[in-house]
């Protein structure tokens, strides 16, 4: 028996539902899900997951975290920031909480997010074997230069670039887990005094067990957003993982990794009436804010010269996207001297030019972070120039906003 669980809250209960079925859809070995939830789980959103199951023969097993782990989730609710929980939901953190949650008879689960794809069997994953580890996983960065910036704790030190890892999809030894209670909720604490670190479970875990868990290839983590960039369509047989929401999931249909997801949202229960006139309802919203959006840009302008930061690689394509002219300085991200360059740049020129911050995601977080605390303000010294690019310049319609809610 294979077991598989996820964390979800009712809002999330369709995009689980969705991953479990693509599960189904390609193993022929006998499954067990353990959906994770909180109160939030309605009657109804259990039975889509029960139905899914019963389709296919398999299982379906619920565990109320909430319930079983209360004080420990009301004091990630109580201690993490509101910034961070809008950002991720208090359901990203039922992970941490698995080997309690589940019967003691299970002792090794494949913990997956909500926003995957097992476009493979399953089986092929559940045969590794972590030993005495406490996870398997797959590295977030290959590239240590982004690590190291992109990331809180390697840029302080705290994990090295080559070991951290992404938490989204991992394979728990529950037996090994529920030995670290102790130390896992230390790491809840440590996360919940560190507020810079903004990846919070992820950065926990990393915190914890970065040093001895089993590295897993690449395939059984494949991010949709990266396999864009590198100019891959073609879909293969990985888990994909639409890390990002809008800018990774969408309703283009030319795109294959669209595709593949709705190909697999079609067969669950929640495709149906209510979900298209919602979506149309979430178009309009769209419309509305892109309008806002334009308002919002010429205020930020008014009476400000522009001014950009980037990665060198980024500079050709920068000029030609934002028609840059010869007196608008580019300043580069080549190391840490570099952000501080930046700081001091942007103290010189402050109320009289907004920087344009074209670097990748991740990355901006921590700039964000790190600019404001220099007391800078965004969308008044600063914006993420990601915001302005389009389908054509590579950056997917952020659609999110209308998925969310369907």
């Amino acid at each position: 028996m294979i077991h598989v669980a996820y964390g979800t809250s009712n809002l999330y209960a369709k995009f689980a539902g969705t991953s479990m079925l693509s599960i189904f859809e390609n193993t022929t070995s006998d499954v067990t899900v353990h959906i994770l939830h909180d109160n939030t789980l309605t009657n109804d959103n259990r039975d889509k997951f029960s139905w899914i199951a019963g389709r296919y023969n398999q299982r379906v097993e619920f565990h109320n975290v909430e319930e079983i782990c209360g004080k420990d989730i009301e004091k990630i609710r109580n201690g993490i920031s509101k910034e961070n929980l809008d950002r991720f939901s208090i359901a990203t953190f039922f992970r941490l909480f698995a080997a309690q949650a589940i019967p003691e008879n299970v002792v090794k689960i494949i913990y997956l997010d909500s926003d995957t794809i097992i476009n493979l069997d399953i089986a092929e994953m559940w045969r590794f074997e972590p030993g005495d580890k406490p996870l398997a996983a797959v590295l977030e960065w290959e590239d240590t230069r982004v690590s190291q910036y992109g990331l809180s704790l390697c840029r302080e030190g705290l994990v090295k670039p080559e070991d951290y890892f992404n938490a989204g999809i991992t394979i728990m030894n529950l037996e090994r887990l529920r030995r670290e209670e102790k130390r896992i909720r230390g790491g809840v604490e440590f996360i919940i005094n560190r507020p810079q670190h903004h990846l919070v479970d992820q950065d926990m875990l990393n915190y914890c067990f970065s040093t001895e868990y089993l590295k897993l290839p690449s395939k059984f983590n494949c991010w949709v957003r990266r396999e864009r960039a590198s100019g891959k369509t073609a879909i293969e047989r990985k888990i994909y993982h639409f890390i990002g929401k809008g800018d990774s999931l969408g309703l283009d249909a030319r795109d294959n990794f669209h595709r593949l997801y709705w190909k697999y949202f079609a067969m669950t229960p929640w495709f149906n009436a209510e979900m298209i006139l919602n979506l149309g309802a979430g178009v309009i919203q769209m419309h509305v804010a892109q309008q806002n959006f334009a308002v919002r840009v010429s205020a930020l302008l008014s009476g400000k010269t522009r001014a950009f930061f980037t990665e060198p690689a980024s500079v050709p394509a920068l000029k030609q996207i934002f028609a840059t002219n010869d007196a608008e300085e580019i300043l580069t991200l080549t190391s840490d001297e570099s952000v501080k360059q930046l700081a001091e740049a942007m103290n010189v020129s402050r109320g009289r030019r907004v920087f344009f911050v074209l670097v990748q995601p991740g990355i901006y977080v921590q700039l964000k972070e790190i600019l404001t605390q220099a007391g800078f303000v965004e969308w008044r010294d600063f914006v993420n120039a990601l915001e302005f690019l389009s389908e054509a310049q590579g950056v997917p319609l952020n659609a999110w906003q209308i998925i969310k809610n369907m």
